[in-house]
């Protein structure tokens, strides 16, 4: 998808829609990459049903914290929107250059891992969170991690 096309501030795909919240600069002293964050809805309504962050570039702490972070409020979980919400991320993705992107989540959030998996993200493993790591001092002390290689065809 080119950038004349593309609208990363409102994306939908008729069920779902992802609206644009913030677009937050990069802040390396606390190793953050320009980021989106969206929240979701259920297309045509206003009411938010959840969230996704785009992470973009390239920084070890991405390793632990993945490119995308999604969720989805309780009602509206098991109906896939989190992947709808990835897969219209794909396109910003790769306006941004990013061909890979990394997917983690808590090892125990079984519907977190097979969203994951409906994307086609290939299993890398379960790794430690490092102590100096913003989710470490949140108390996550392992992740799971996911490569998902977008189709650059499209």
């Amino acid at each position: 998808m080119s950038t004349e096309t593309l609208n990363e501030d409102h994306l939908t795909d008729r069920v779902i829609d992802l609206y644009v919240q913030t677009k937050d600069p990069a802040d390396p002293a606390r190793g953050h990459v320009p980021q989106y964050h969206y929240k979701i809805t259920l297309h045509g309504s206003e009411e938010e049903i959840g969230t996704i962050r785009l992470r973009i570039g390239d920084h070890p702490a991405l390793l632990t914290a993945g490119h995308m972070g999604y969720f989805v409020a309780e009602g509206y979980r098991g109906r896939h929107f989190a992947e709808r919400a990835c897969r219209l991320l794909g396109p910003v993705a790769l306006d941004h250059g990013l061909t890979r992107i990394i997917l983690t989540c808590d090892p125990e959030n079984a519907a977190s891992r097979r969203t994951c998996e409906r994307l086609g993200a290939h299993f890398a493993g379960i790794f430690e969170v490092p102590t100096d790591h913003e989710m470490y001092q949140k108390g996550a002390r392992v992740v799971c991690r996911y490569d998902w290689v977008l189709n650059t065809e499209s």
